[in-house]
């Protein structure tokens, strides 16, 4: 069936189809159709198909329902054209009901689009696609919900949204936060949440009160309901960029530079293991995704994430992606999962988006035991926090491991850590890449910085400083040299002085 839902105070009429039997409306967040009013009860009323018939049903409400202008008692059928009003909403068949009736009860899908939204847009092709259709639906939607912010999800400038309540938003543009004068009402933000919810199949209640989601776009979607959040219903949105960021792209912003971008590439080569680690939005993912473009192509890439953010451009790319539980609580499929499934499936690389949690000693056994090349990311500030941070995913196991056996594991699989950070005026650089050596005869990481990022001054609120060399060679030069590779610049001059290679040795060698 599909309804046609109106605030007679705040007009956009939206479009809501369902394929279940039974629709309930009420301003209880578990509802099929939110009506967010302190004159709607919790559970207001249900419009039921019942022997291809359709029937809208009062479920004792405190204020009533009407039926073309006439309180409904008990049960009353229901025809195409008919006026149910709630409170100041509106609600009436937007399709044919004896079509709607005698579809099949199927599990329940909501989607809403505003009226005027579905006018504008192009008509669907004959050949779309149900996802594809499903995701047009939704961003016509977007539009209607989302109205006090939309600019800003269309301003491709414009990185991130945060909502923190109604009336308390931000966005950051160019890597700075910025305040809006945009405001929600109380009624809007919870509508636009359980627009988002509906269309993931997705609850979001009191007893529920957080959702984190991938839109269909890629953008992820993170919402947080009181009384957990205490300024009132919280959304962040992170938007999914649509131009693919490339190696010249990164070095042209700054983010490192063409010595970096060759040390990587032979590192990638020689299947380095590579954990790329920073705080929150400092472009952990981005630089993942560009650092694997050079993978070579020929090459079977299995991408691990909870949510599809990474695009690989190689010919043989298998992704995965976890997979949250129901509203009963059953069917999850999690990153550790996904990990070992992925050792059975023949991969020359893994690739997670993101470790954060048991499935690192996965991908650490993995990486020790033949599966060399892979790549991750995952939070910390610095290259020897990220060791640290690493040891202790690996506790969330589960498996009582002793400390040192977890730390050499942890040293012997990662070769190389690559470091982003945003800095202060909000750029975002390669900071560190530094090499993971042997633990030390008593039992502490070790590494040692081959670039660093320094930092020599400030320009008109612009950071300025320079990646350079500090001085170290990697452990594995001569694996470099037999492969045949020419050495950077930098480390080639390094190389050349007396005495560069016993200092090598004196570090403990390659892994």
């Amino acid at each position: 069936m599909i309804l046609s839902v109106s605030d007679i105070q705040n007009g956009a009429p939206k479009q809501l189809e369902f394929a279940s039997a039974v629709v309930v409306l009420g301003k209880n967040p578990d509802c099929d159709v939110v009506l967010a009013s302190p004159k709607v009860s919790r559970k207001h009323a249900e419009i039921v198909i019942r022997d291809g018939t359709l029937f809208v049903h009062d479920l004792g409400s405190t204020n009533g329902t009407r039926l073309n202008g006439k309180l409904v008692e008990g049960e009353q059928p229901l025809r195409k054209g008919d006026v149910i009003e709630i409170a100041a909403y509106r609600i009436q068949l937007a399709g044919e009901a004896e079509a709607a009736a005698e579809k099949p009860a199927t599990a329940k899908t909501a989607m809403a689009k505003p009226a005027e939204a579905k006018a504008a847009a192009p008509a669907a092709k004959a050949d779309e696609g149900e996802e594809a259709k499903k995701a047009r639906m939704f961003w016509a939607s977007m539009e209607s919900f989302f109205q006090p912010i939309w600019h800003y999800i269309e301003n491709p400038a414009v990185s991130e949204i945060m909502v923190n309540g109604p009336r308390e938003i931000f966005f950051e543009s160019k890597g700075k936060l910025e305040r809006s004068s945009a405001t929600f009402t109380e009624e809007g933000v919870r509508a636009a949440i359980m627009n988002v919810a509906q269309f993931m199949g997705r609850r979001v209640n009191e007893e529920n009160p957080y959702l984190d989601a991938r839109l269909p776009d890629g953008s992820r979607v993170a919402i947080v309901l009181p009384p957990c959040s205490r300024k009132g219903p919280a959304i962040a949105i992170r938007k999914f960029s649509k131009e693919k960021l490339t190696l010249p792209d990164l070095v042209r912003f700054g983010s490192l530079n063409e010595e970096l971008v060759a040390f990587l590439d032979i590192a990638v080569k020689l299947r380095k293991n590579m954990i790329v680690s920073g705080g929150t939005s400092s472009g952990k993912t981005s630089l993942l995704n560009v650092i694997s473009t050079l993978i070579p192509n020929e090459q079977r890439i299995l991408v691990i994430e909870d949510s599809a953010e990474l695009q690989l451009q190689q010919d043989h790319v298998l992704p995965l992606e976890s997979k949250p539980p129901d509203k009963h609580g059953k069917g999850e499929v999690t990153l550790r999962e996904l990990v070992r499934a992925s050792l059975r499936l023949r991969p020359d690389r893994i690739v997670v988006g993101e470790v954060r949690g048991g499935e690192a000693l996965d991908l650490l056994q993995a990486m020790n035991t033949g599966h060399s090349g892979s790549l991750a990311t995952t939070h910390a500030s610095s290259p020897l926090q990220t060791l640290s941070r690493l040891e202790t995913l690996t506790l969330f196991s589960g498996l009582d491991l002793p400390i040192l056996a977890i730390r050499e594991q942890v040293s012997t699989a990662i070769d190389l850590i690559i470091q982003a950070a945003r800095l202060p005026d909000g750029s975002r650089k390669v900071t560190h890449i530094s090499e993971v050596l042997p633990l030390t005869p008593e039992g502490r990481y070790q590494i040692q910085d081959i670039y660093r990022f320094v930092r020599t001054g400030t320009d008109k609120d612009h950071i300025v400083g320079e990646h350079r060399a500090v001085g170290n060679l990697p452990t594995f030069l001569d694996e470099i040299e037999l492969a045949g590779f020419e050495l950077p610049p930098a480390l080639a001059a390094l190389a050349s002085q007396p005495g560069a290679r016993e200092k090598i040795i004196h570090k403990g060698g390659a892994h």
